[in-house]
C-alpha cells in the first residue's frame, strides 16, 4: 500500500470519527424575551402580546411555562402570519448572523400541524375548549396553557457552538392579498450557549 492511500484512509477515518456534542442554551433573562435593540422600525412585546398572566421561570430542566397570553398585535385572524428565526452569535464586537435561520410562511398552519416543530414546542400544550382547533393569531386572541418544560438542549456535530448568541424572532402579518399589514414585531432571546 502507497503512502498516499494511507494518508487518504487516515483522513477519511478521521472524517468519519467527528463525535457529536450536546449543547446547552442558558437566556440573559428570566421574561426570556426582550424587545430587539438593534432592529429600528419594528414593534416591541408590548405591542405583540400581554403576558402579565403567563409565567416563565428557567433551571437545570430548562424553560418552565403556564399560565394565559393574549394577543395584542393590530391583526385579524383571517391574516397570514409568517416568521423569520434567526440565530445570531456574538463575535469581535458584533452580532454576526450564523447558517441556522428558520422561515415559516405560515404560522397558523404551524400552529396546527403536529409534525411540525411549533406544535412539538408550543402549541401542543396550548388548552382549546372541548378539543376544538388552536386558534390562529389575531387581535384579542387568548392562549391558556398547560404547564410545560422545553429544553434548549441540541446536539450538534463538526463545530463548537459554545458563546454569546441571541435568537432574533420576526414576525409579519398579510392581508388575504398578501399585502404586508400592520407592524411587523421584532423580539429576541438573548443567552448564552455552553457545552454540556
Amino acid at each position: 500500500m502507497s503512502s498516499l492511500n494511507v494518508v487518504i484512509i487516515i483522513f477519511i477515518s478521521t472524517l468519519t470519527t467527528v463525535q457529536p456534542a450536546l449543547y446547552r442554551f442558558i437566556p440573559d433573562d428570566s421574561d426570556l424575551f426582550s424587545d430587539c435593540r438593534d432592529q429600528q422600525g419594528f414593534g416591541r412585546i408590548s405591542d405583540f402580546m400581554d403576558m402579565t398572566a403567563f409565567d416563565i421561570s428557567f433551571d437545570d430542566e430548562g424553560l418552565h411555562a403556564k399560565g394565559t397570553f393574549v394577543i395584542v398585535w393590530d391583526i385579524e385572524q383571517t391574516d397570514r402570519v409568517s416568521l423569520d428565526v434567526e440565530i445570531k452569535k456574538y463575535s469581535r464586537g458584533n452580532w454576526q448572523l450564523t447558517p441556522f435561520s428558520v422561515k415559516i410562511l405560515d404560522l397558523c398552519k404551524q400552529m396546527k400541524d403536529t409534525t411540525s416543530i411549533v406544535y412539538d414546542s408550543w402549541t401542543t400544550h396550548v388548552i382549546t375548549k372541548n378539543n376544538e382547533e388552536i386558534p390562529c393569531f389575531g387581535k384579542g386572541m387568548i392562549y391558556h396553557h398547560e404547564p410545560f418544560v422545553v429544553q434548549f438542549i441540541y446536539n450538534v456535530i463538526g463545530m463548537n457552538m459554545e458563546g454569546r448568541y441571541k435568537e432574533v424572532l420576526i414576525f409579519q402579518a398579510f392581508d388575504g392579498k398578501n399585502r404586508p399589514k400592520s407592524k411587523s414585531i421584532c423580539i429576541e432571546m438573548p443567552g448564552e450557549i455552553i457545552k454540556v
